[in-house]
Order: C-alpha cells, then sequence, then structure tokens
C-alpha cells in the first residue's frame, strides 16, 4: 500500500512541477558573490579623484565603515564629503550607486599614487559580507592647464614652499617666465609703485634747469636704476639661501625701517625746496668723473639709489625671494635662484623703463609746473614713509599723520580756488582729496583703524573696532606648539606674527576682523605666536615648517595635520581668507 501512496506523491509532485508550480520546491536563497555585489572604480580627474560606488540588488553598505586610503607613495586616510544616507538596521548606510568626489588639495601628492577603498556591506536576504578593500594604481592625469595658466597660479601664490618647488622641477624657461610675470605683477602692488616718482625726481635733477633730457639719456638712467635693483634683490636672495638666513625675520625692525623713512622724508624735503641732497663736492666730483655724468652723482648714484629701493619694497616680495630662499638653501643652486630673483626685477621695474622711454614728453619745461611736479614728488615721499613706518606706529597715529599729509597736499594745489578748464578738474579733485582727508581725521580720533573704512566707528549706530578677538600671542617650543595644535581636535590657524611688521599690523587690523573672515574661523582653533625675539625656540619652528619671517599664516586640519600647500606669507586678503579658510575641513 505505501508503496503505492509513494508512487501516486512523485506522480502528482512531477505533473505540479510540470506545470510551472516551482514553490512546491525547497528553494536556497541566492546570494551575490562580493564581486557582483560591489563593484567599485577610482578614476583621477583634473579636479582631484573620484570613486564611483555601484551596488547589486538589495545590497547595501555603511557610511562610517567607508574609507578611502592613499597607501603609497604615503600613507594618507582622505577626508570625504559624503551625503546622508537611509537608516538600515540602526545605522547610515547606502543602496545604489553612489559617487565620491576628493578634490586635488585633499590629496595633496605629486605623480602618481596608490589608492585603497575600504567598505562594508550587506544583503537585504540576510548575509553580510566580509569588509572588502579594493585598490587602485592612480595616474596623475596629464594637467590641462596650458603653461600660462600655471605660471599665472604660482605667480599670484602667497606660498613660500610652491615657488621653491617650482624652481626644483620647473625648466629653466618656465622659471624665468614665472618670476618675470611676478615681478610685473609685483609693479602694481603699492610697495613698487612709490619707486615711479623717486626714479622721476632723479630724471628731473638730470634735466636741469632747462629741463631737457634726451630719451636715450633717461632711459639708460632708467635702465642702470631697474638692474641695480634686480641685481639687489638677487645678492639678497642668494646670501640669504646660502646661510639659511632668514631675511624676513630680520627686515622688519626700527633698524631697517626708521633709517628707510627718515631717507624719504630727506628726499621730499629737498623737493620742498629746503635744501638740496647731495653729495660733498669732492666726492660728488669724483663720481662725476666715474660715471661721465654731466649732473649730480650720475649713473653710480643712480644704481645706488635703485639698490636702496628694491630694500624698501622687501614685505611684497616676502612670498617670492622667501621661495628662492628655501630653494638655493635645500639645493645649493645659488645660481638659479639669483637668476629667478634678477629676472623678476627686471619685469618689477617694466614701469620705470617705460617712464624712461617717455621721459622727454614727461618731464616739465622750467617754471610753475616743474615747482608743481617736484611738490607733488614731495608729497608722494611723505606718504612712502608714512608707509615704510606703518608697522612701527599705532594705527591711530598712521590715520591722523595720513590725513594731514592729504590735507596739506590738497590745501598747496588750491582745493578752494576757483576750478577753470582742465585744471579746474584737478582743483575739485583737490577738494574730494580735502573732505577725505577730514573724514580719515574724523575716522581715527573716534577709533577706526583703516583708512580704507574712517567711518567705521559709525557704522551700526555704535563705536566697534577693527581688532580680532584678542588672542593673546605667545611664545612656544616647537613640542608645545604642535601638542597644542593636535590637543585642539578641530582645524587650527597659526598666525606668526611680530612687532614692528606692517603686514603683520594689516593681519590684525584688516584680515582678521573682517566680518566674513570671523564668521569663517568660528569653526577653528586659533594660535597667534609672538617670533619678536626670535629665540632658538624660535629658530626650530620656522625651520621645521621651512617657513620664513613674519607673517606666516599656517593652516592645519582637525587631525592636527599641516597643509602646507594653504601656508600663506605676507599679508592676506579678506576674501582669499574666507576662501582658504572654508576649503579645510
Amino acid at each position: 500500500m505505501k508503496k503505492y501512496i509513494v508512487l501516486i506523491a512523485l506522480f502528482v509532485t512531477t505533473i505540479l512541477n510540470a506545470a510551472g508550480f516551482e514553490g512546491f520546491k525547497m528553494q536556497k536563497p541566492k546570494f551575490l558573490s562580493p564581486q557582483e555585489a560591489f563593484k567599485v572604480k577610482a578614476i583621477p580627474t583634473d579636479r582631484g579623484l573620484k570613486v564611483d560606488i555601484k551596488l547589486g540588488d538589495k545590497i547595501h553598505i555603511y557610511k562610517n565603515r567607508l574609507k578611502v586610503k592613499i597607501i603609497s607613495p604615503i600613507q594618507k586616510e582622505l577626508p570625504l564629503n559624503l551625503p546622508k544616507g537611509k537608516i538600515i538596521t540602526g545605522e547610515e548606510a547606502y543602496e545604489g550607486n553612489l559617487t565620491i568626489l576628493i578634490p586635488k588639495d585633499k590629496i595633496n601628492v605629486d605623480g602618481n599614487y596608490k589608492v585603497e577603498v575600504d567598505l562594508s556591506g550587506c544583503s537585504d536576504a540576510g548575509i553580510c559580507y566580509a569588509p572588502q578593500q579594493f585598490k587602485f594604481d592612480i595616474k596623475a592625469p596629464k594637467s590641462s592647464n596650458g603653461f600660462f595658466t600655471k605660471i599665472k597660479k604660482l605667480a599670484q601664490s602667497g606660498n613660500s614652499n610652491d615657488i621653491a618647488k617650482a624652481l626644483q622641477k620647473e625648466s629653466l624657461i618656465f622659471i624665468l617666465t614665472l618670476f618675470f610675470i611676478v615681478g610685473l605683477l609685483l609693479a602694481l602692488t603699492p610697495c613698487i609703485l612709490p619707486m615711479v616718482p623717486i626714479l622721476s625726481s632723479i630724471l628731473l635733477q638730470q634735466a636741469g634747469a632747462s629741463g631737457n633730457i634726451s630719451r636715450a639719456k633717461s632711459f639708460s638712467i632708467s635702465l642702470v636704476y631697474v638692474i641695480s635693483m634686480a641685481l639687489m634683490y638677487a645678492i639678497i636672495g642668494v646670501i640669504a639661501g646660502l646661510f639659511n638666513f632668514d631675511l624676513q625675520a630680520n627686515a622688519n625692525n626700527l633698524w631697517v625701517i626708521v633709517p628707510i623713512s627718515l631717507i624719504f622724508i630727506a628726499l621730499a624735503l629737498s623737493l620742498f625746496g629746503y635744501f638740496e641732497l647731495a653729495l660733498p663736492s669732492s666726492l660728488q666730483t669724483k663720481l662725476n668723473k666715474i660715471s661721465d655724468s654731466k649732473r649730480g652723482s650720475g649713473y653710480l648714484g643712480v644704481a645706488i639709489m635703485g639698490a636702496i629701493s628694491s630694500l624698501i619694497v622687501g614685505a611684497c616680495t616676502a612670498p617670492v625671494i622667501s621661495g628662492a630662499i628655501i630653494f638655493i638653501s635645500a639645493t645649493g643652486d645659488a645660481t638659479l635662484g639669483g637668476l629667478a630673483l634678477f629676472v623678476m626685477g627686471i619685469g618689477a621695474g617694466v614701469p620705470l623703463l617705460l617712464i624712461g622711454l617717455g621721459a622727454k614728453n614727461l618731464v616739465p619745461k622750467p617754471g610753475g609746473w616743474m615747482e608743481n611736479v617736484s611738490k607733488f614728488f614731495g608729497f608722494l615721499m611723505l606718504l612712502m614713509a608714512l608707509y615704510v613706518a606703518r608697522g612701527v606706529i599705532s594705527p591711530t597715529l598712521f590715520m591722523l599723520i595720513f590725513a594731514a599729509i592729504l590735507a596739506g597736499m590738497s590745501l598747496y594745489f588750491g582745493a578752494f580756488d576757483r576750478p577753470k578748464g582742465f585744471v579746474g578738474i584737478l582743483k575739485v579733485a583737490n577738494f574730494f582729496i580735502l573732505i577725505y582727508a577730514i573724514l580719515i581725521f574724523i575716522g581715527a580720533i573716534n577709533g577706526a583703524k583703516s583708512i580704507f573704512d574712517p567711518l567705521s566707528p559709525f557704522k551700526g549706530g555704535k563705536v566697534t573696532t577693527q581688532t580680532v578677538k584678542e588672542e593673546k600671542a605667545k611664545s612656544y617650543t616647537l613640542n608645545e606648539l604642535l601638542q597644542e595644535i593636535k590637543n585642539a581636535k578641530k582645524p587650527v590657524v597659526v598666525d606668526i606674527g611680530k612687532e614692528n611688521c606692517a603686514a603683520c599690523t594689516e593681519l590684525a587690523t584688516i584680515t582678521f576682523p573682517n566680518p566674513k573672515v570671523k564668521e569663517a574661523m568660528k569653526r577653528f582653533k586659533f594660535i597667534k605666536l609672538d617670533i619678536t625675539k626670535y629665540t632658538d625656540d624660535d629658530r626650530a619652528i620656522m625651520k621645521y615648517f621651512n617657513i620664513f619671517g613674519a607673517p606666516n599664516i599656517l593652516f592645519f586640519n582637525s587631525k592636527g595635520e599641516p597643509l602646507k600647500d594653504k601656508f600663506q606669507q605676507g599679508f592676506v586678503k579678506p576674501e582669499r581668507m574666507v576662501e582658504i579658510l572654508n576649503s579645510i575641513k
């Protein structure tokens, strides 16, 4: 009987299966293999690295277990900007496809590198896979930036290390072109422009009472001035590089700033006609013979003035000169470093050479015009003396003196005279300059700190100040500084400054107090390091980070890792500071 029951059961099952009733079979669930469940690609792009993750059907991976690491030539976990996930079994997870974009500045590796993607995931069908690792050899993409795009980026860089790397890696043509363009950009800065009246006053003296000077003569004078300026850059850079001398730390002090300011005041008084600034007649006669000049100290005197002028603009050229110094210190290649700085000086002097070419038309004929031009240059010399001394006087005193010079210039050139013709337009301009001087004076006595925003004390209905939330400047040993950065557990900004440093004052009164900068700084720890005394501890810190002088602004991520590609030297505009701060996670 049992035999017949079994046969009947087999017959019925066969009929049902043939009819498509698969459910009568005991099916084992089908799980995807790891290769089917997780498909990962890492693709280099011009902007960084793109990681594409494609997950199989009913597969999910967990957010907090997703890591992307560089494993060669350095070991570094990359920060990921991941979207919000879906909560699965109590954890944030992703399904479907996921694309991760990692910016180039977060990778910060030159050339090829190896990357590893780690992830852990499960199937909704009830299995969790072992942690998965995917390794990729990443070849650095050929930069889409052209020759001049790369030069422009470096020329605008405030990072000395970028300049040093360019000197080590790029071709001679690229390096010389880069430094020439940097020089041209420097020619547009406030530090270089005052050289125009210096050279013009020299040309005026050479023209003499007749006011006549040939184009060849004026150009040759300008050329000597520019070449001597460029040679001084090269000499300073080479000496500082070979002896590993911190130029900035030793240049922005009273013993340098005060004499240079006094030189400009003396030049101003000479142009105002109070005395004739000249060498003793016996020495002047010898110099005339040496330089074959008809007036003054001739070409030798022009060369001396050009060399002195190059020292005045040291603060503006700090990132470039420091980059060259780092390169020379590291490689000992003084020839390339010096040549690059010489070319930079020539680039900075291009506007001065153009003045020399057009001096025949620029130099006024004897009479009232010549006297007025001399007086105008005199006022510019006073402003330059004040600009050089801005780091050793208070912002209030700076504003008061600035207002006095502007008011004096405006009144001298007839701010209240009746305007007539083209000269009348200048008279109107003088009147507005006087109004501006008055606003600066009012702002200064009410607490304003910047000539560019003299009415800041009256904004918002209450007196405000330009000073950032004062973190008192301190001195640190290298270990103390590194430990404080590490213990912060959040991004860190280190402001390295010193007394009698003009750019440091500008950072403290213009950049850090800016509302947008203050907002961006809320998630950072701010450390002020004072290197005025330039102790052995200060030297150790500067050597460790491979930087020179003050100001230097160092940036660190939340793990305490230095972001050397973001380090800045010299004054940083508020907009640039906000851009850097927002790029740091």
